[in-house]
């Protein structure tokens, strides 16, 4: 089982921790992954040079109270009214309860979106996160 480390030392925002999945995750990176939750599922997915495609890998992810504060909910508001400004019209709506919720300090926030993402047992992938 391939063993990764994403270190919240590194990153204080969402660009900032796609980057790092980028760099961690990807053989050769060169900074060219999408910065989107998107493109992290497909990194997740495997298949980029670092694990393959639906192998299990076991993820470590230090620093991580750190990014659980980057990560909060002024970081996950900054990051909904991004998304409000460019996404489709027929999203808009879901977007701004999103961001509503985000303001109030109500929901998930990004950190935890993430963890979500990592311990989704729903897809090809069955990682293993463990948060220092």
């Amino acid at each position: 089982m391939t063993r990764l480390i994403i270190d919240g030392g590194r990153f204080s925002d969402i660009d900032g921790f796609f980057e790092e999945a980028g760099r961690v995750m990807t053989k050769d990176f060169e900074g060219n992954t999408g910065h989107n939750f998107s493109a992290f599922h497909d990194l997740l997915r495997g298949g980029f040079g670092v694990y393959e495609y639906g192998e299990r890998a076991e993820f470590v992810w230090v620093n991580s109270e750190k990014s659980r504060i980057d990560l909060g909910y002024d970081e996950t508001a900054r990051y909904y009214e991004k998304l409000l400004r460019k996404c489709h019209p027929s999203n808009r709506e879901r977007i701004s309860e999103k961001l509503a919720k985000a303001k109030n300090h109500e929901g998930k926030t990004l950190f935890d979106i993430i963890v979500d993402e990592f311990n989704d047992k729903s897809d090809a992938y069955d990682h293993i996160l463990t948060l220092e």
